[in-house]
């Protein structure tokens, strides 16, 4: 996988095959053939306390249980997001600065980073560059959001709006190893196969986690070529996609793409000053998530 966009162009053969191993991809997911990561407990009992109306105390206590979840709530209380107010350091004051909603989001966002992960180098060398690209999207997803979302929601959506293309990769990996003659497809076939699946599939994949229905539909209908005014979420994850791929942070680099020809320009009145202002705001996001 070490050519992840070979410059070959795949013969009618190829592509025969590769419409016969999309259905076998799908139906080996469908099946619940390939195995998923399960959502974290602690982010399932984060989830229930915050449905049963918990207490914020309770919630920072939950979370306190784990070093990972407690690091990641008191970063984001004490980033740029909330510049100019005194640093926190008890999780109790980082989650009434952030509230419930914001820190359900930011443990299921800690939580979907687990499933970027593999044991096998090369899965893990595409998985992270997904990894980057999903949080470059989050990012811009959040600079995008405008009246109607909420910038959390925006965060969620834009963090999982290719997580379709994990399970895809999943089960790419079994099938090869279960018959690596049958399933010895090349690379390109492979990032057709990310591709033509991910968005159902992860649809699919975040239903069983639970994920608000907003969520998913922003998730399966990223790639839409049209969008109304009532599609403001999969409007703002489609333009944050495209925004993460000019700046190169992408499987797919696009540092030519015309971000006021994207499909969602219209409804989220970009203009040349509010993208050039986006694109540096992003890059200088994405800096001070990583470094922080």
């Amino acid at each position: 996988m070490d050519n992840l966009v070979p410059e070959s162009t795949p013969t009618d053969a190829t592509r025969q095959g590769e419409i016969t191993l999309v259905g076998v991809i799908e139906a080996e997911i469908l099946a619940g053939n390939v195995e998923l990561p399960p959502l974290p407990k602690i982010a399932l009992k984060v989830r229930e306390l915050i449905n049963n109306d918990g207490d914020l105390k309770d919630i920072a206590a939950l979370i306190e249980q784990d070093p990972g979840y407690a690091a990641a709530i008191l970063r984001y209380a004490n980033s740029v997001a909330f510049a100019g107010l005194k640093q926190v350091a008890d999780l109790s004051t980082a989650t009434q600065r952030l509230g419930l909603k914001a820190v359900e989001q930011t443990v299921l966002a800690l939580s979907a980073q687990e499933a970027f992960t593999s044991d096998n180098p090369e899965e893990e060398r595409i998985l992270s560059q997904l990894w980057d690209h999903s949080l470059a999207t989050a990012l811009g997803a959040r600079r995008l959001t405008i009246k109607g979302v909420s910038p959390e929601l925006a965060f969620l959506a834009g963090l999982l709006h290719d997580v379709g293309k994990v399970i895809v990769l999943r089960c790419a990996s079994d099938l090869r190893k279960q018959n690596p003659e049958r399933f010895n497809f090349s690379d390109l076939v492979l990032r057709e196969f990310l591709d033509e699946l991910h968005c159902r599939i992860g649809d699919q994949f975040l239903e069983s986690w639970n994920i608000p229905a907003e969520v998913r539909d922003a998730v399966r209908r990223h790639h839409d070529t049209e969008f109304g005014a009532d599609d403001l979420l999969p409007a703002i994850v489609s333009c944050a996609d495209l925004v993460a791929s000019k700046l190169g942070v992408s499987l797919h680099p696009n540092p030519d793409a015309h971000l006021l020809e994207c499909p969602a320009a219209e409804i989220l009145h970009l203009d040349d000053v509010k993208v050039a202002n986006l694109l540096i705001d992003v890059e200088d996001d994405l800096e001070n998530f990583k470094g922080a």
